[in-house]
């Protein structure tokens, strides 16, 4: 075996994963290979709001991770220095679309070891600075027009996770190809005065 090779870390009893992307399910099948003698993978809302892509949830699926939706974490549980278990509480969607939780409905878990998964926000405080005067979706990404991938502000363009478009690395690396394209047009009109029109 090669020596750069390191060796798996080794799971033993329960696993919690939270999340519902790729990201979440990759661990959940991971865990189980490290030794894990069981995998939930917990999330905040329904089957139908999951972002990863199908056949990332069905290998987890077919391992056998056990699903629970509509569990919010509150706090993990410790005991002797050590984690013992998960307390969540369950959400529920309103009529307006937003996401509430129920205090009342907890649910406890024993739990070995716990995995976050989620998705993160921009709290990056420099980033945010420079993205000021972009418009930004109720999600808290930028508005970005799909074909050019120009946002509200024309000498700005996102992608990828940034932009809340793409679900897989894929996709965002051509979010990044196709913005590249329009860059160099962009920068042809404004810097050199060339007309890009006609161009596609």
């Amino acid at each position: 075996m090669c020596q750069c090779r390191s060796s798996l870390p080794e799971l033993r009893g329960v696993v919690i994963v939270l999340g519902a992307g790729d990201t979440a399910f990759d661990c959940a099948t991971s865990a189980l290979r490290c030794g894990a003698r069981r995998v939930f993978v917990c999330f905040r809302k329904g089957f139908t709001n999951i972002r990863a892509v199908p056949e990332e949830m069905e290998l987890a699926k077919e391992e056998k991770c056990e699903f629970l939706p509509f569990l919010s974490p509150r706090e993990v549980i410790m005991k002797n220095g050590r984690v013992a278990g998960l307390q969540l509480c369950r959400t529920e969607q309103t009529e307006e679309g937003d996401w509430l939780e129920d205090e009342e409905q907890i649910v406890r878990l024993k739990a070995d070891y716990i995995i976050s998964a989620f998705g993160s926000m921009l709290n990056e405080p420099q980033v945010k600075e420079a993205m000021a005067p972009v418009k930004m979706t109720r999600w808290g990404t930028p508005e970005v027009n799909t074909d050019t991938m120009q946002t509200s502000e024309p000498w700005v363009f996102a992608g990828g996770d940034i932009a809340g478009l793409a679900n897989t690395t894929v996709e965002s690396t051509n979010d990044g190809k196709q913005a590249s394209w329009h860059i160099h047009r962009y920068m042809q009109v404004k810097c050199l005065g060339f007309n890009t029109q006609g161009f596609k």
